[in-house]
């Protein structure tokens, strides 16, 4: 009944799903680039140990959120230069950059 109600709120709120599928995209989009970031063995996880298979797979998310991390410092940084040499930054555009 649950899962029905739900549904039916999705199906009639279009605003919900404009949220949910804003969210979808962006775990879609970290996946995809937690996938470009993988290395050795092509990101195949060879081990049968399940405490080394977690660990490759949550060392890959840090290494992927760190990359994003300084990406972020990275925008930042440069933001900042733009606005010391007296350009003007729109929020939107930062919007649009994050």
């Amino acid at each position: 009944m649950i899962r029905t109600i739900q549904l039916l709120r999705y199906l009639t709120d279009a605003q919900m799903r404009r949220r949910v599928t804003a969210a979808t995209n962006k775990v879609e989009a970290f996946n995809g680039f937690s996938e470009w970031v993988r290395f050795g063995n092509r990101g195949v996880i060879t081990d049968n140990d399940p405490v080394e298979q977690e660990k490759a797979v949550k060392f890959n998310a840090l290494l992927t959120n760190c990359l994003i991390f300084h990406n972020t410092l990275d925008i930042a940084q440069a933001v900042r230069e733009l606005q010391a040499e007296g350009w003007k930054v729109d929020p939107q555009d930062l919007a649009a950059a994050s």
